[in-house]
């Protein structure tokens, strides 16, 4: 038995708001305040209906009291949809008991499975459960609301009336027939671990599952059996005591006048043994074997001990699947490596249908969404950019499902495309890259040295990397698009921006190429992603100052600077050719000139790349300035290629391209700059 669905209306962070869930493992991701806790709480409501109030209504639709609620006071609503399966030949079935006050007549039939000669149904039920204003109260509160004006002096009245006067209500969400609250908070079994948490919460929850096993009339009588022997036990090591505490005040004599009332002082010794009290959970050392009380052991070890017991407690079978267990941000006190074993565990069990109960966890853990799997995986985000903000929510299984109909190529395309991005995230969506899955907005890029450099860029374009909470990715090469996919038209519209690289060729056949091949030219990996990808969140840059990668941009982006571009290269030029710079400068012509003392460790590479200068395809002299740049900075990118990640390092720690502030004087790409600008707008 498990939620399929919930539809929340005026709760918190939710206007309108709907969610499906999974049978087992469901681990909600997203920013902060983009609701995840309240969705939890949402749940835990099913169970304990007063934990709720005034602070819990959706303050973006109080704040307009005077359009919204003048004639009818706020409500919360919220849909539970419930699927529990029945086997037809089970008797002792208690989940379908519970449901019972629920279930929608129609439909049975259709809901008959026989599998290997078992019969099995798949009902449906639906708990709708409403906190509003008691209807003998609305007059006043209309006459009330009707003379207020601001925002808090409605605030005010309504949590006087919410405090007194409202309360919930339930009904079955298919026939509509009133039910019992108590019906409702019987369904399911919820245990809620809560972000902060100590070793008391296991030291309860055990003594929970103590207390329900010895309510059982046989264990009742075993307890009182158990209570005689000690009692009688004691009696006889106390013998002596007992008889002077008797003599003591046994013989009372009426000094106080109690015999008048005919009442004596008797005393005996009843022993009150309680199971749960008497169990205790410690924690033992594995060389010595001492063992030590558990709120006297670290907080992540008795961390994963709170939550094992709690998945372990109860192997719950069919029947008596009404367990619920809500993990708040479990991640809490735990090592990394700790909470990559706890969900690869929790995972497994899932795969194997051996979780037996439903669990929702909401984390900000990349080390739990790099093991926890994608098809449990749900992303929630709160937009505030409508009228009336909103959370919206998005499966991960569902995203990488599209059904087509045979023989339609391009559905069938769009699908394959699908399979093969949730197949290679599978296998690199590692800790590093799933952080996407937390931030409002996305980087992705191809590299190490753009990764690196993207913070000091933001900071210097004015978009702030903290507070535009950012996630920075870097793809490790051009599978892009299986990243995008991710993204691509759900329902979260998230923006991402794509840093790529053109990868234009400059020298074809031994000759530099013209200008206008440069700007006519298409890169086929970023022609596709163009093409599969059209959403409004999704935006591509690449190079447009006639580089080819991000390395030779920059370095072109800063070729008025003599200084910065002398700088650059001597950051990854062998130390030969800085000898020849400081002697000869930066300017081709010169390099031309001095071709008879190149070093012969590196002439076969700059008499190649001069020669393509002077054998270059426009000979004007209009671009011929440019053109030596770009020679220089092939150079550059040449002798860059095997160190990006030490030459962004030392861009960065290098204190002639920083003011005293500390900001980076280079000049930003201008395709980059064009890309965080609309990446903040």
């Amino acid at each position: 038995m498990h939620i399929t669905k919930i539809h929340l209306q005026n709760y918190r962070n939710f206007s309108d708001f709907t969610m499906e869930f999974h049978k087992g493992l469901n681990v909600i991701v997203g920013a902060n305040n983009s609701g995840k806790t309240g969705l939890l709480y949402a749940i835990k409501l099913l169970r304990s209906p007063n934990d709720i109030t005034i602070e819990d209504f959706n303050k973006n639709n109080l704040i307009d009291f005077r359009t919204n609620y003048l004639q009818d006071a706020p409500s919360i609503i919220i849909e539970y949809d419930i699927t529990h399966t029945i086997i037809e030949d089970d008797t002792e079935d208690e989940s379908i008991i519970r449901l019972l006050p629920f279930l929608g007549v129609q439909g049975f039939s259709n809901a008959r499975r026989e599998v290997d000669g078992v019969v099995r149904y798949e009902i449906a039920a639906r708990i709708r459960a409403t906190y509003s204003l008691d209807v003998k109260f609305l007059n006043d509160y209309k006459t009330e609301i009707d003379k207020l004006t601001t925002f808090s002096d409605y605030y005010a009245a309504l949590s006087r009336y919410v405090e007194k006067h409202y309360s919930w209500t339930y009904t079955n969400g298919i026939s509509d027939t009133k039910a019992d609250q108590k019906d409702v908070t019987s369904i399911f079994d919820i245990r809620f671990i809560e972000a902060e948490r100590t070793s008391e919460e296991v030291r309860k929850e055990t003594k929970k599952e103590i207390d329900k096993f010895v309510k059982d009339p046989e264990q009742l009588v075993a307890i009182d059996e158990l209570n005689k022997r000690v009692s009688e036990d004691l009696k006889t090591i106390l013998k002596t005591t007992i008889t002077k505490l008797a003599d003591l005040f046994g013989n009372e004599n009426n000094d106080i006048g109690l015999k008048k009332g005919n009442v004596a002082i008797s005393s005996t010794i009843k022993a009150n043994v309680s199971a749960s009290d008497a169990y205790i959970t410690e924690v033992q050392d594995t060389q010595k074997g001492f063992t030590v009380p558990i709120d006297h052991n670290g907080l992540g070890y008795n961390n994963l001990i709170n939550i094992y017991m709690l998945i372990k407690l109860n192997e719950i079978k069919i029947g008596r699947d009404f367990r619920i267990l809500c993990l708040e941000e479990p991640e809490a006190h735990l090592h990394p490596a700790m909470q990559y074993k706890l969900f690869k565990y929790l995972r497994d069990l899932d795969k194997k249908d051996k979780l037996n109960q439903q669990i929702f966890v909401t984390t900000h853990s990349s080390n739990i969404t790099a093991v926890a799997g994608l098809d449990n995986m749900f992303m929630l985000a709160y937009n505030r950019n409508h009228k009336t903000p909103d959370c919206v929510a998005q499966s991960l299984k569902k995203q990488f499902e599209h059904p087509y109909t045979e023989g339609d190529l391009l559905e069938k395309s769009i699908s394959d495309r699908k399979v093969e991005a949730k197949k290679h995230l599978s296998k690199f969506f590692d800790v590093t890259r799933s952080d996407m899955l937390f931030a409002d907005k996305v980087i992705l890029v191809e590299g190490i040295a753009e990764k690196l450099l993207m913070p000091a860029f933001m900071e210097k374009c004015g978009v702030p990397y903290e507070d535009e909470h950012i996630s920075i990715v870097e793809i490790g090469g051009k599978h892009f698009e299986h990243f995008v996919e991710l993204f691509n038209e759900n329902k979260v519209k998230k923006k991402v921006l794509c840093i790529t690289d053109c990868d234009f060729e400059w020298i074809k056949d031994g000759n530099l190429r013209a200008i206008q091949d440069y700007k006519s030219f298409e890169a086929k990996h970023i022609k596709k992603l163009q093409t599969n990808y059209t959403f409004n969140e999704f935006r591509i840059v690449t190079q447009t100052h006639y580089g080819r990668t991000f390395e030779d941009e920059l370095f072109l982006s800063n070729r008025e600077n003599v200084f910065f571009k002398k700088h650059l290269l001597n950051l990854v030029l062998p130390n030969l050719l800085v000898r020849f710079v400081e002697e000869n400068g930066i300017e081709l012509p010169n390099w031309i000139s001095k071709r008879e003392e190149y070093d012969g460790r590196v002439a076969k590479t700059l008499d190649k790349l001069v020669d393509a200068y002077i054998r270059r395809v426009d000979q004007s002299d209009e671009n011929s300035t440019l053109y030596g740049d770009i020679i220089i900075a092939e150079i550059f990118l040449h002798y860059a290629e095997k160190q990006k990640g030490d030459l962004a390092l030392q861009i960065l720690t290098d204190s002639l391209f920083t003011n005293e502030e500390g900001v980076l004087q280079l000049n930003v790409p201008a395709y980059i700059a064009e890309g965080l600008t609309w990446l903040k707008n």
